[in-house]
């Protein structure tokens, strides 16, 4: 079935379908997370949305929401952004995170994984963009990584966002059309 992509509301019927997709997609292994929906909803309508450079896009098939994605520009004083920044060293900081948009959150409902929605959201959410950079994290035990790779992303850093959590690859994509060192640690 066709799917489109349009912009997230923040509210009703469309929102509440994103969450929902949220929900089921971080509900399967290795996430098994039956709040991730819940803690999401309160992210995007309280914090996220007001950063700058937000954008939220959902795909809908018919009138169902089968993936929902947002990011915004990066920058100093968000946790996600200064937990990375810390990590790398002074080139990749240089490199990957001073001009970045990041990639927060994407998830395509378990049903519609494999039909390309999950590269559409991607495509759409980094189209014109005016950073250098799109960075995100994916824990090292999904098979998110291997989308993001499809799309151009590239391992740059390994690391865990807590003391014994678990691993998260650090990935980034150039959005300038410049070649970038592949990995940094």
């Amino acid at each position: 079935m066709k799917w489109i992509v349009q912009t997230m509301p923040l509210n009703g019927p469309l929102f509440e379908g994103a969450i929902d997709v949220y929900g089921a997609a971080f509900l399967e292994p290795p996430y098994s997370d039956a709040d991730r929906g819940a803690e999401v909803r309160y992210r995007l309508q309280k914090v996220h949305s007001t950063r700058r450079g937000y954008r939220g896009l959902i795909a809908l098939q018919g009138e169902a929401v089968t993936g929902m994605c947002y990011g915004y520009r990066g920058a100093g004083g968000q946790w996600w952004h200064d937990a990375v920044t810390a990590s790398l060293g002074s080139e990749a900081r240089k490199v990957w995170m001073e001009d970045s948009f990041e990639l927060v959150e994407i998830a395509v409902h378990p049903k519609a994984q494999g039909q390309g929605v999950g590269g559409g959201l991607i495509r759409e959410l980094l189209n014109e963009r005016a950073e250098t950079t799109c960075v995100l994290s994916t824990r090292t035990d999904s098979r998110a990584h291997l989308l993001y790779e499809r799309h151009g992303f590239e391992i740059i850093h390994e690391m865990a966002f807590s003391r014994g959590g678990s691993p998260f690859y650090i990935m980034g994509k150039p959005l300038d059309g410049m070649s970038r060192p592949s990995r940094h640690t």
